[in-house]
């Protein structure tokens, strides 16, 4: 009972400490994009995540790609930092394919990239794996943050 009674209390709390922020801009249409999808077995790519958060004029992301198993490369191509200006989504920065080899997954535990303030902020890749002669890409969209 006390446990349940400690847990309820925490809950509570945590709803009255998160800070609550508001803006003109309305906020993008994320209705069409996948966030942290995970997918079952495709062939070499098993399942993967995208997921950006809010830095000081920094977009810290969190990528992950897991493998059916051992690849010969796995990892990101064709990272792409995006700005929603009110009428659409603009590519503001491409990052080089981020990869390792002979492993079963890859995951950038929190990789940043500085940005503008004032926007909206998501990010599009590819996760990647290959096999012998053999490739796979998934392509994935994250959330998307309001960097102040």
């Amino acid at each position: 009972m006390l446990k349940k009674i400690v847990a309820i209390a925490l809950a509570c709390s945590c709803l009255f400490l998160t800070p609550m922020q508001s803006y003109a801009e309305e906020e993008p249409d994320q209705s069409n994009q996948v966030v942290d999808e995970v997918v079952t077995s495709i062939g070499l790519i098993d399942a993967f995540s995208a997921e950006v958060s809010v830095g000081t004029k920094l977009i810290h992301m969190k990528i992950c790609t897991y493998g059916s198993g051992t690849m010969d490369e796995i990892g990101f191509k064709d990272i792409q930092i995006q700005r929603y200006t009110g009428s659409g989504w603009y590519t503001e920065k491409s990052i080089a394919s981020v990869i390792t080899t002979n492993a079963c997954s890859y995951c950038l535990g929190d990789y940043t990239a500085s940005v503008l303030g004032g926007y909206y902020y998501r990010i599009v890749l590819n996760h990647y794996a290959k096999d012998g002669s053999t490739t796979e890409r998934s392509g994935n969209t994250s959330n998307s943050v309001w960097i102040a």
